[in-house]
């Protein structure tokens, strides 16, 4: 492996150690990458909260109580106080916990698998895969924020990854194995859905059956299959009985049913439309859970496709007899391809599909890739490169559009423009050395990820912030918000604290009719205006603050051309003019 020597090995620590890190930036702002899922999580965490009980869970939001399982919310309530210490850091530092525990288990699985084939390099391998794992777009959009993503893929990719470390003896247990695995099952269930019962199963059984060295199985091949359907099983009904509690403690057991199996599970099963044509066609097709491994890479995509290629190559080579490509697959890395492969096929069951289905497999993507690191040809470490150095342009366009917006040359630090410009460099480095090329690309896919945290720092700051004192005044009043999907209210909770927030389902207020809907209901509302537009006519301006925001039916030129008037809104607190 390139870099296999000590100095190469610190700097591949320091990497992976600076991208862990980099999860904590900018983690208590209502600006990162996330998903729209984590406000209505957060308002039914905090009105639970508020209700001085565990259960039954609470909600303003219709339809949208007992949308996933009880544990997501105690863990917020936990983290938060109950209420006392109500911020977004709270509520996001357990996902980020999760999320560099799994790292770890990336690094030491990576680290085994890799000195199973040669000494040299191990805790190389290992750091590579954990960066890689980190670097993925699904894992910062989704296990960095307050979703069920950090928690499952910990719980459920520990089940795998004991598996993959010890395949022979794991899989030889009748009881003791499957019984923990059960356990672990559970717990990843009760953050997410207890389906996720089935693809863990379903991987269990798979490596029963392709994992187990030949030599451990029983003679008879009907009672090796009968007895890996058994302790997989076993694993499987453990997991269900355990979430099944839920039901069991709820004051509400029949809200539980309506609201969750039925709705929010089985709800996700075609109805109306023919279910084939729906499965080969849309955004909801089996495509998406094909390819969710590579869309979940974000700019490591290309990375991911050429150990892909890398691993197929061998396979072929080994099944030919040539052993030009080194050792044959072992069986701690097939247990990992079983993994995705028992996840890529129960996801395409359901006619709703998603790439996040697929973020518990990531962990094992990252391993393989590092496994076959070495033998990824040049140009996919160049194409990725090129795509984060495009990431890292248009996120340096924005930025200098919202220096022109605000009015404020010094909006962002030196620090800011001097970081891309050395992650410019390190992408350059790509194609300009062969040596560099690999841990380079790595450093510039870092940058983008940076580049997007610290677009956004100032409006995670003062900037995008109403003043204390403002705050002060409000306390107690009515102010009505414009809600376009649910749980996007929530984020005022955030932003003003303490106040009494009122969403009214209406189209962003960017007009003075959308206004008027908002007056309709409170005295005090917000509105949004772009750059150079004034708030309202005949209200009082109150307070502003500026927000990161695109301008809806925008050409992508006018992103590049004129960043400040595209990426960037401000949004007014304005009080109803007299009549």
């Amino acid at each position: 492996m390139q870099g296999g020597n000590d100095r190469s090995r610190y700097l591949w620590l320091a990497l992976a150690l600076v991208t862990a890190l980099a999860y904590l930036w900018g983690l208590d702002g209502i600006y990162i990458p996330k998903f729209g899922d984590e406000m209505v999580y957060a308002h039914i965490a905090r009105l639970t909260a508020e209700s001085g009980h565990w259960l039954p869970l609470q909600s303003d939001i219709p339809n949208m109580r007992n949308t996933k399982p009880p544990l997501l919310f105690w863990q917020a309530m936990v983290a938060g106080q109950w209420g006392a210490d109500w911020r977004l850091a709270a509520l996001r530092l357990p996902s980020v916990i999760y999320t560099w525990g799994t790292a770890v288990m990336v690094v030491l699985l990576a680290a085994k698998l890799w000195s199973e084939r040669q000494a040299a390099g191990a805790w190389t391998a290992g750091c590579i895969a954990a960066t890689v794992f980190l670097l993925f777009f699904s894992t910062v959009r989704y296990n960095r924020t307050y979703l069920t993503s950090g928690p499952e893929t910990f719980w459920l990719f520990g089940v795998m990854a004991a598996v993959a470390w010890a395949p022979a003896r794991l899989l030889a247990s009748r009881l003791w194995f499957p019984l923990l695995a059960g356990i672990a099952i559970a717990v990843g269930c009760l953050y997410k859905s207890f389906v996720m019962a089935g693809p863990v199963g379903l991987a269990l059984f798979l490596c029963h059956v392709l994992a187990v060295p030949a030599g451990a199985r029983p003679r008879t091949g009907l009672r090796h299959l009968a007895v890996s359907a058994f302790t997989s099983g076993l694993s499987v009904a453990l997991a269900v009985g355990v979430f099944s509690l839920w039901l069991v403690i709820d004051p509400s057991p029949g809200d539980v049913w309506r609201e969750f199996v039925m709705g929010e599970n089985m709800g996700k099963m075609n109805k109306g439309t023919s279910y084939l044509a729906k499965a080969l066609s849309g955004t909801d097709g089996v495509w998406v859970i094909l390819t969710a491994c590579l869309s979940n890479a974000g700019a490591l995509l290309p990375v991911v496709l050429g150990a892909a290629i890398a691993a197929f190559l061998k396979v072929r080579s080994a099944a030919s007899g040539d052993a030009s490509r080194g050792p044959a697959m072992s069986q701690g890395e097939k247990v990992l391809w079983i993994w995705i492969a028992a996840l890529t096929l129960f996801f395409l069951v359901p006619s709703q599909r998603t790439t996040r289905y697929l973020v518990p497999a990531m962990p094992a993507v990252a391993i393989l890739v590092a496994l076959y690191w070495p033998r990824i040809h040049r140009g996919w470490f160049m194409a990725t490169a090129a795509l984060s150095l495009a990431t890292i342009a248009v996120l340096g366009i924005a930025a200098w559009g919202g220096t022109r917006a605000t009015g404020d040359a010094a909006l962002y630090a030196p620090a800011f423009w001097a970081m891309l410009a050395f992650m410019a460099v390190a992408g350059i480095a790509v194609f300009a050395s062969r040596l560099l090329a690999p841990a380079a690309s790595l450093v510039t896919a870092l940058g983008a990820f940076a580049a997007l945290t610290g677009l956004y720092a100032p409006f995670n700051a003062s900037l995008g912030q109403f003043e204390p004192r403002v705050v002060a005044q409000l306390q107690g009043k009515l102010v009505a918000v414009a809600n376009q999907f649910n749980g996007q209210s929530e984020r005022y909770r955030f932003l003003l604290p303490g106040v009494a927030v009122k969403p009214v389902e209406a189209p962003a207020t960017r007009t003075d009719q959308d206004l008027a809907r908002l007056f309709a209901v409170a005295p005090l509302a917000l509105v949004t205006r772009w750059p150079g537009d004034a708030p309202c006519q005949g209200c009082r301006v109150i307070a502003s603050r500026w927000e990161p925001a695109s301008r809806p039916g925008g050409r992508p030129l006018d992103a590049l051309l004129h960043p400040g008037n595209f990426w960037f809104a401000r949004e007014y607190l304005v009080e109803r003019p007299a009549p």
